[in-house]
């Protein structure tokens, strides 16, 4: 099995990680799935010598780890959103108290 092969498998093993991190809101850890993920893809660049047999085998894992990504950064967006909104939240409720202390 080539090198490329068995990264892609990890690249795609970390996100199915991540996808499921992300189902239960742990926008943190998978964050630090995707710094993981970033070194792969380096590593995934300097290995640029597939065998052709390993081409259709590294094609869909391609594909699969690309529709894997494009899931998870969807669900890290709508966390990122939902951290905002409480953050406007509790920004919003210390000025209210803040107000009505002064009054």
């Amino acid at each position: 099995m080539s090198r490329s092969l068995s990264l892609l498998r990890i690249l795609k093993s970390n996100l199915q990680k991540m996808q499921t991190l992300l189902s239960y809101g742990d926008g943190e850890s998978a964050v630090k799935i995707t710094f993981q993920n970033e070194r792969i893809i380096s590593l995934l660049d300097s290995c640029k010598n597939a065998q052709a047999t390993d081409e259709l085998k590294i094609q869909e894992l391609v594909e699969d780890c690309l529709l894997l990504q494009e899931d998870c950064d969807n669900k890290l967006e709508s966390i990122a959103l939902e951290y905002k909104k409480e953050l406007n939240i509790h920004l919003i409720k210390n000025q209210l108290h803040r107000h009505l202390k002064n009054t």
